[in-house]
């Protein structure tokens, strides 16, 4: 009984020296809590609410790319009888460019040829003379079959000798020439042609602004190389499904016909995008503004004093923010100081 007696006194005593000291660390704590003195004047930097345009520019630039690209790869193997073009040439659609020889499928193409006729020649007189029952229908089929064997290997050697020329597939400048006389080509590339009549601007766009291209519409476009000249550029397209960092290409069409502004592809392009409205708003450094985005503060100067005012916030244009209330045009708000600040502080403007 002795023993309960000393164990619950103990506890008690432990107890009491507890809240002792959580009392005693609170008033400590208390007493190293910065307060700021009301007395004491406080020096700031400010600024003034100012009425702004409620648009802004926001610059993407991207790379011009041309607007068509091919690679010229030979279908058939053989060895080169003419290369008719050198790089950096332009060229028309349909212009030869490279000759492969051909001299047997030729030479296979005239036999086939004389088959073909023949074969052409013996059904149309089989066919008259089964009018007349001279000519069973076994003889009609068998020659049918020989005339679309005929027929069918003409065709295959045309298209042999088709794919033994290589021709360019529109009009474009030769960007790539790996090909001369003489040598025998298969798989590989020859040459590549690339259409620099047109080309395309691809930007990156992030998911909050990519609403703002719309198919169709033009936009402007600087280069560094041209600085002065404005190039019109149309969107072209507006990808569906952006990145894992939620950007969307946006892809621009820009005419390059103008002899005075030459653009080249790998060269920058930057377009300009205004957003926004032309309508005016009031404005705030964003350095002014204190508390949290759904409680946002700003302290007001008025006769050497700092008082903190509730504030509602829009629209945000680089290091301005859009005040919807609680402020009015030609107010002076604090920028820097606010750390030593209170409601009611004393302040002196110091630039």
């Amino acid at each position: 009984m002795k023993t309960k007696f000393i164990i619950g006194s103990l506890a008690a005593v432990i107890i009491v020296s507890a809240a002792f000291k959580l009392r005693s660390n609170k008033h400590t704590v208390e007493e190293n809590v910065f307060r700021p003195d009301a007395n004491k004047t406080v020096p700031v930097q400010t600024a003034a609410v100012e009425t702004k345009a409620l648009s802004k520019t926001i610059n993407y630039t991207g790379t011009f790319a041309p607007n068509r690209e091919v690679l010229m790869i030979p279908q058939v193997h053989g060895q080169v009888t003419g290369v008719y073009f050198n790089e950096g040439d332009f060229v028309a659609k349909g212009k030869l460019l490279v000759q492969i020889d051909d001299d047997l499928v030729q030479a296979q193409h005239g036999a086939a040829v004389s088959n073909y006729e023949t074969a052409k020649r013996n059904l149309s007189r089989y066919e008259n003379a089964s009018v007349s029952g001279g000519v069973s229908q076994a003889q009609l089929d068998n020659l049918k079959l020989n005339f679309s064997n005929a027929e069918a290997q003409l065709k295959q050697l045309r298209k042999q000798i088709e794919l033994a020329k290589i021709s360019a597939p529109f009009a474009g400048t030769i960007t790539l020439r790996d090909v001369e006389p003489g040598s025998v080509v298969g798989n590989g590339v020859v040459a590549r042609i690339t259409d620099l009549t047109q080309l395309k601007l691809e930007i990156s766009v992030p998911e909050k602004e990519v609403n703002f291209f719309r198919e169709g519409e033009t936009v402007e476009i600087t280069t560094d190389i041209y600085p002065s000249k404005k190039i019109v550029g149309k969107v072209e397209h507006v990808a569906d499904i952006g990145d894992p960092a939620h950007n969307y290409l946006v892809r621009l069409l820009v005419r390059n016909s103008n002899p005075s502004v030459i653009l080249k592809a790998g060269m920058y392009g930057t377009t300009m995008l205004k957003t926004g409205s032309d309508k005016n708003g009031l404005f705030i450094p964003r350095a002014a503004l204190l508390g949290s985005a759904k409680n946002p503060q700003v302290f007001v100067v008025k006769s050497g004093k700092a008082s903190l005012k509730q504030i509602r916030t829009g629209f945000a244009i680089d290091d301005s923010i859009e005040v919807l209330a609680g402020l009015t045009e030609g107010e002076i708000v604090v920028t820097t100081g606010h750390i030593n600040l209170a409601d009611g502080s004393n302040v002196t403007v110091v630039k």
